[in-house]
């Protein structure tokens, strides 16, 4: 029974030329978890997104806990933005130190009703940006730059012509792809079924484990 419910969690994915490359950094990523983490979990989102911002809200403080802090996944955050506001507070997040990053990109999602809908949403912004230690002068430094633009219409390119991405929020484990907002106890069913085959596979050893 798990297994039939597994199978219908994940849709297939298939691409035809880049096999595993999807699992290899690219530029842009940011990262939680443990390098040597048995599944590789790959975020597509976009920061304007009402699914992607109820993810990060009610699932991923269970899934960071008990699959990331753990060490059996390894977290991946890809852009995918869905509008010209989303694009400019994914350029926000990589304008910010890089240990500043999470806490800028916690603060857009629980905003989005604000600056997304704003009349101007590159101030609005920018406003979130100020409370987060980022300034309106760094953050047009960024914008005009037009360098960090350019590396997220990359990730979104990749993701939608490589990998057949065409909302948000898509996520990929290892190599099953996972679409919507799925609630933690099926992610956490397929998460750990997952597991278990990887375990299956390396003759009953995860990398978490090691023979005494």
């Amino acid at each position: 029974m798990a297994a039939a419910l597994a199978i219908l969690l994940f849709a297939p994915f298939t691409p035809p030329a880049v096999a595993d490359e999807h699992l290899a950094a690219r530029p842009g990523d940011r990262v939680l978890g443990t390098d040597h983490a048995p599944i590789v979990m790959i975020e597509y989102y976009s920061l304007d997104c009402p699914f992607c911002a109820s993810f990060h809200a009610e699932t991923f403080p269970r899934l960071k806990a008990e699959y990331i802090d753990t060490g059996k996944v390894r977290f991946v955050f890809r852009d995918y933005p869905q509008s010209w506001a989303a694009l400019e507070a994914a350029i926000l997040t990589h304008c910010a130190p890089p240990e500043r990053f999470f806490a800028v990109h916690e603060a857009l999602l629980k905003t989005l009703g604000q600056w997304s809908k704003a009349e101007s949403t590159i101030r609005a912004v920018a406003e979130v940006g100020e409370t987060q230690g980022v300034s309106k002068e760094t953050f047009k430094a960024c914008i005009d730059a037009r360098v960090l633009e350019r590396q997220v219409f990359e990730s979104q390119k990749f993701a939608r012509d490589a990998l057949g991405v065409k909302s948000t929020p898509t996520f990929f484990l290892n190599r099953e792809r996972l679409v919507g907002n799925v609630p933690f106890d099926k992610l956490s069913l397929g998460l750990d079924i997952l597991l278990d085959e990887i375990a299956r596979r390396s003759g009953g050893l995860t990398s978490l484990e090691t023979p005494h």
